[in-house]
């Protein structure tokens, strides 16, 4: 078996680092002052049930608020300890095996051990698997055994263990066996003790007319007590009510999973005197167009050129990001990401070359109606299905309409977010879809693959072998070398078929107010609002 370190190229895979947890702690253990309450704004995800599994709850690794996972995104996106303080990888790759924390214990007093974790790997396995976490471990993770009461092997049906360290397990949260091992639904789940974890906040509880949730500081927190006594977690219904928020001084940050506010309004947040702009480098892609391989004629190669050469990729950072960020490249992965391939050309808004690539393919104007038929003469009529979210809808009407100017009937498919998860996860019907992928998901040897490959684990629909043996070959990576060179192939792959186009690039940008507190760890991709910042953050002294 072999030990990753952080000396491991690229610092993804990191141990024996739960030092570091304890230090930061103590340090802001020094600086608590009591009744320090941090306030925190919410958009994207409505409360609606106080369950651990639920939205936004379900985010919590990330947050680390009140459930946390054996092993963390450090703020470089480097593994470090969490919950496990050291583990090891097999030679072959089909197995990680965790130490745990001695002292860990649950919100109600109960310790925590290796039952606990491998009942919660088993539990993901069964969860819906339009959860990604419940997607993983039911298609690769076999089973967890418990070695002794501090240690679990996580084993694997293929190797993909390093891999799963890189992106899985710092997402995936560990759940109390003595609350969950009798309820068979879990996103249906209203006890009380739903929201019993083992991190460093307690649920206290919520306000459903104020939409506020409140957690208290967690005393018995093994890395020792955080440096905010209580957090007020509250949901506004726009971003535009949100922000005004955390200008009066109302909140203090916003706490959305991945969800860095665009540079639309990055200009008149910078007037506000009490309001810093944390801008951190992205991993994720925060607007991009997948395509189906279900239909035609988005299943084919000519096509898909034809509609990247078609976007005006310049109009769209205008527009949606006011100016902030890049075009990106063909390759479809950021700059920030291990393994990004340079050498890849970036994308280009010609409107001729698109005309050219359609006539040579066949679609041309043949009735004269300014619109192109298919190549059998059939009327071409095509949807694209974007986000809920307005700066989805906007790039994708900006989008139909480069379409429409090279004489392409595009036009825009709106609708509710239930009707739009089962046309893009249950039934991969769709033709195009404008989303954004996380730096999770980009993390994952697959690279965003899961948008459009079609494999176990996977929400895509591409089936190419060329492709799909790549992404395989990624997700076996023994070592982060092997990774960046199979993500190499993957994006050769992707710049030259075009299965998935990036459509910005950019820091990820996140306000925070100046009022209260001061000190915040910033992670790449996902912003202040962290694990490690509920340790490094103070009361600003006036």
């Amino acid at each position: 078996m072999r030990l990753w370190s952080r000396s491991t190229s690229e610092g993804l895979f990191v141990c024996g680092l739960a030092v570091l947890i304890v230090l930061l702690a103590a340090t802001a253990s020094c600086v608590a002052e009591k009744g320090n309450v941090l306030h925190l704004g919410l958009q994207s995800d409505k409360f609606t049930q106080m369950n651990a599994f639920v939205l936004p709850w379900g985010n919590g690794a990330v947050f680390g608020m009140t459930h946390i996972p054996l092993a963390t995104f450090g703020p470089d996106l480097g593994i470090a300890p969490c919950l496990a303080e050291k583990w090891l990888i097999s030679p072959d790759g089909k197995s990680i095996e965790f130490h745990l924390i001695k002292n860990a214990t649950w919100h109600d007093g109960k310790p925590v051990t290796a039952e606990d974790v491998a009942f919660s790997f088993e539990y993901w396995k069964k969860i819906d698997k339009s959860d990604a976490r419940g997607n993983w471990y039911g298609s690769y993770l076999d089973h967890a055994k418990v070695i002794d009461n501090n240690t679990v092997e996580l084993v694997f049906n293929e190797s993909v263990a390093a891999v799963t360290l890189a992106s899985q397990i710092p997402i995936t949260f560990v759940i109390p066996k003595h609350i969950w091992m009798d309820v068979e639904k879990p996103k249906e789940y209203n006890g009380d003790d739903a929201l019993i974890g083992c991190g460093p906040f307690i649920f206290e509880k919520f306000d459903n007319d104020a939409q506020i949730a409140y957690l208290k500081a967690n005393p018995n927190y093994f890395a020792g007590r955080p440096s905010v006594d209580e957090i007020q977690w509250q949901y506004y219904r726009s971003l535009d009510t949100l922000l005004l928020a955390l200008e009066t001084g109302e909140i203090d940050a916003k706490a959305d999973y991945y969800q860095p506010v665009s540079g639309i309004y990055a200009a008149d947040l910078m007037k506000a005197d009490n309001i810093d702009l944390i801008i951190v480098p992205d991993i994720g892609i925060p607007l991009h167009l997948v395509f189906g391989f279900k239909q035609y004629p988005t299943n084919t190669t000519a096509f898909r050129q034809s509609v990247s050469y078609c976007i005006d990729y310049q109009a769209l950072k205008e527009m949606i990001a006011a100016g902030y960020g890049e075009i990106p490249g063909r390759g479809y992965n950021s700059p920030a990401l291990p393994g990004f391939d340079s050498d890849l050309p970036k994308l280009e808004y010609n409107a001729t070359k698109a005309g050219d690539l359609l006539n040579q393919s066949g679609f041309l104007d043949k009735d004269g109606d300014g619109l192109r038929e298919s190549p059998d003469g059939n009327k071409l009529k095509i949807p694209i299905t974007p986000d809920t979210k307005p700066q989805y809808v906007r790039a994708a009407e900006v989008i139909s309409q480069n379409l429409r100017k090279v004489g392409l009937d595009a036009y825009v498919e709106s609708m509710s977010s239930d009707a739009l998860k089962k046309k893009l996860w249950t039934d991969r019907d769709y033709f195009m879809a404008i989303r954004y992928s996380t730096p999770y998901a980009n993390l994952a040897g697959d690279t965003a693959a899961e948008y459009y490959v079609d494999l176990p684990g996977m929400f895509g629909t591409c089936r190419d072998p060329t492709i799909v043996e790549a992404v395989n070959e990624a997700i076996r990576s023994k070592d982060a070398e092997e990774l960046d060179r199979n993500r190499r192939a993957i994006q050769e792959y992707v710049a030259s078929e075009q299965p998935i186009i990036a459509l910005i690039w950019g820091d990820a940008i996140y306000p925070v107010c100046t009022d209260r507190w001061e000190g915040w760890t910033p992670m790449n991709g996902y912003g202040p609002v962290n694990y490690w910042s509920w340790f490094s953050i103070k009361p600003v002294q006036n």
